[in-house]
């Protein structure tokens, strides 16, 4: 049983799970990190590099539980600090691809993720007034992704022309 599965099946009540969002762009320096509750975490990532999380109120909308293709996820997150707004906003005006990455922890091992972790791609990250920031994420994004790679074109294949 994995320490996810005790966790979710109420195996010890002192033991709870700890979302950890990690939000990367090519032109930031650095990746803006955040995960709920009022204390700052360090936990150690998947390759062995540790990393420093900034307490703040997050939400997670889950996807819809539909046969569509693409899995859509909505993340709120409070308390976001000025440099990182700059950050977003100049990212999303330069048209940057944004990433956020999911990573699960336990709380009582904070050494390495429970589960694998989900890298997803924003989509339009949104500044509310009351300075929340809403990032919407697709996650097994099926419809956008090209299947074959290799297109049979006329250029590459000169016998397809003739069909």
């Amino acid at each position: 049983m994995t320490i996810l599965s005790q966790i979710h099946s109420g195996h010890d009540p002192t033991i709870y799970r700890i979302p950890c969002l990690e939000l990367t762009c090519p032109a930031w320096p650095d990746a803006i990190r955040y995960c709920p509750g009022w204390d700052d975490i360090t936990v150690t990532h998947e390759g062995g590099q540790q990393a420093t999380y900034v307490g703040s109120g997050l939400d997670i909308a889950l996807p819809a539980r539909n046969d569509s293709g693409q899995q859509r996820l909505v993340f709120a997150i409070g308390g976001v600090t000025a440099d990182a707004e700059e950050l977003v906003e100049a990212a999303v005006e330069a048209g940057e691809i944004i990433t956020l990455t999911l990573r699960m922890y336990a709380s009582n091992d904070l050494s390495a993720p429970a589960q694998r972790p989900k890298v997803m791609t924003v989509d339009s990250p949104e500044f509310l007034p009351d300075g929340t920031l809403q990032v919407p994420c697709t996650y097994r994004d099926i419809l956008s992704r090209r299947f074959l790679q290799g297109r049979f074109t006329a250029h590459d294949y000169p016998g397809v022309a003739l069909f």
